[in-house]
């Protein structure tokens, strides 16, 4: 039921038609203006009500807000209606009835004018959801951390995020109606823009790393992203554009691959020369104590040259592990790991102990760091017989792999570090090969806990089942 008001002149006629009215929808007979689904008017009282009415219309605009105007045949009050084509929006009136009225004609006029107005009514509902989803992106792009443009198919900027300014140098009037071009450092030549262009406009997207240029001169490396916006039947209408600045990564990059080359050559070399010339001063040398400061330059020397050999075995291992996505059975892991260590160490006591569901499958990227857990319980061990067993415990979505050994244990700074995943300047680890282990257990969502004790270690590694 729909409320009614009846803006008629005199009570009589309101009560007559408020009876009328009642038999479907509830009558407001009150003579002052209201708002409600429906009014009903007479050519005598209308002058009164028309600047309330045409208010209220406004206020409700877009919502279809129906007034019915009832004209008596012959009356000396006269109201012209205008064109519905040529009128201003919304027509203060929408439909006539003629008094005496048809009942039928009436319930038919007001059927017709309300069904419009609850269409209206789920329009404006459906826009005010599309308003508040508009509303919600808009903040999300405001807030980004994500430098963010948008053009039209010309490729003129149209929309710019606080982010692309912070991290431009350009305000959104100074990049808003120009092109991307104000960014461009000359790094890349006209092809590379020009595939960009192709690309993006067969609708396909664009990724790769650019050189760009503040507003500043400065120039900084970004990684890029390119897509066209489409609408329902794919025609292109603008492209947005994201843009992530890695300058930092890179700059890290080239640092530590200056690093691996110091470590790799560098050390390598004159570690060999220095080891090779304490050999030769060794067979001239008499005096013990002389040769034994000897052995010590080249044990330290050694050390130093295991450690490089280390350091580019992890960082092989991690460049092929990581890209790779293989799966492993972990029992038949465990087994060739084992394998393998006894016929290296064949002094050393190896021991599988696999539990309950033990053909748990396991990310292929956590073998070698399994194995570098295995070795250093042998490698590090004091024990005249070292002995290593690992037992495996399967859980719903887990599996944890505790690896105990019989050595003097993990020293205290390198666990605390290790647990912490940080290293200070006066807190850090001395090798690399704990450091390798969590690294790969981390990337695959793993766990690694380590316990020392007076008997030896427990490393208990717990990793996602594939």
């Amino acid at each position: 039921m729909a409320d009614i008001q009846l803006l008629l002149a005199g009570d009589g006629n309101r009560n007559a038609l408020a009876s009328v009215v009642a038999e479907h929808h509830t009558p407001i007979t009150d003579g002052e203006f209201r708002e409600a689904d429906l009014h009903i008017v007479d050519e005598s009282s209308f002058p009164k009500y028309r600047e309330a009415i045409e208010a209220y219309k406004h206020r409700a605009d877009p919502v279809f807000c129906p007034v019915i105007l009832v004209r008596r045949e012959e009356t000396p009050t006269r109201i012209d209606l205008p064109d519905i084509d040529a009128a201003e929006q919304p027509l203060v009136v929408n439909d006539v009835v003629t008094a005496p009225v048809d009942t039928q004609a009436l319930f038919r006029t007001i059927a017709n004018l309300l069904a419009r107005r609850s269409h209206t009514e789920d329009l404006v509902e459906d826009l005010r959801e599309q308003n508040s989803e508009l509303r919600r992106f808009r903040n999300a792009v405001e807030h980004a951390g994500h430098a963010i443009l948008i053009t039209n198919t010309n490729g003129v900027i149209e929309y710019v995020n606080p982010a692309f300014e912070e991290l431009t140098g350009f305000s959104a009037d100074e990049a808003i109606g120009r092109t991307p071009r104000i960014l461009k450092s000359g790094e890349q030549g006209e092809q590379f823009y020009e595939r960009l262009w192709d690309t993006i406009c067969r609708g396909e997207v664009w990724t790769s790393e650019i050189v760009n240029e503040r507003k500043s001169g400065e120039r900084f490396i970004i990684n890029q992203t390119i897509a066209p916006i489409q609408d329902a039947d794919g025609t292109i209408q603008g492209f947005v554009g994201m843009q992530d600045e890695i300058t930092g990564r890179r700059l890290r990059e080239q640092q530590l691959t200056v690093f691996h080359r110091i470590l790799r050559h560098n050390l390598r070399n004159n570690g060999t020369t220095i080891s090779g010339r304490a050999d030769i001063l060794s067979e001239l040398v008499d005096d013990d104590d002389a040769l034994a400061h000897l052995e010590t330059i080249k044990s330290n020397v050694q050390s130093l040259l295991d450690i490089s050999e280390k350091a580019h075995h992890v960082q092989e291992l991690l460049a092929d592990s990581l890209t790779d996505d293989v799966e492993r059975g972990l029992e038949d892991a465990l087994s060739d790991i084992t394998d393998g260590l006894a016929a290296a160490y064949p002094d050393a006591e190896f021991a599988v102990e696999v539990g309950p569901s033990s053909s748990a499958t396991i990310d292929a990227k956590v073998v070698p760091a399994l194995q570098e857990l295995i070795e250093n319980g042998i490698k590090h061990s004091d024990a005249s017989a070292p002995r290593v067993t690992v037992r495996t415990e399967c859980h719903d979505s887990t599996v944890t792999v505790t690896i105990v050994d019989n050595g003097p244990g993990v020293p205290d700074q390198e666990r605390r570090v290790i647990e912490a995943a940080e290293e200070k300047p006066l807190e850090h680890g001395s090798g690399l090969g704990l450091w390798f282990a969590y690294w790969l257990i981390s990337y695959v969502g793993g766990d690694i806990d380590i316990q020392t004790a007076a008997d030896g270690t427990s490393i208990s590694v717990t990793i996602p089942v594939r």
